[in-house]
């Protein structure tokens, strides 16, 4: 079981942190396009274990249509959208015990492509 500690030094070695706290850090996705998606990363305890959340933002909350939002959860393997600040993120959380390097890397690409996707169909530039 990797410690929040652990992940935060494996993330920092294999990516370039934009940000980092006690409980939280955050990374930029860049594409082979141009684009770029932020991606954060927070520590938290639910259910008598410690967690993290990954959290991308997708679109402004006047850019989409509540039910389009609703919709498109049915359709994700992977995390689902959720309307906060005024913006709609992509969300995914995991227990960090059953958390390997792969497991802790393959839903940060499926969030932030999966955000990525939405923002430009929606509004065709990084919002956040």
């Amino acid at each position: 079981m990797p410690s929040w500690d652990e992940l935060k030094d494996r993330a920092r070695h294999r990516f370039k942190l934009e940000h980092e706290d006690e409980h939280n850090f955050s990374l930029i996705w860049d594409y082979d396009s141009g684009r770029q998606q932020r991606i954060f990363i927070r520590r938290f305890e639910a259910f008598d274990q410690i967690w993290i959340e990954y959290r991308s933002a997708a679109c402004k909350a006047k850019d989409m249509d509540p039910e389009v939002a609703l919709r498109r959860n049915a359709a994700f393997a992977v995390g689902s959208l959720a309307l906060e600040d005024d913006y709609y993120w992509v969300m995914y959380s995991h227990p960090l015990q059953d958390l390997t390097d792969d497991e802790f890397a393959l839903p940060l690409q499926i969030v932030a492509r999966t955000a990525d996707d939405i923002e430009e169909e929606f509004t065709k530039e990084d919002v956040y």
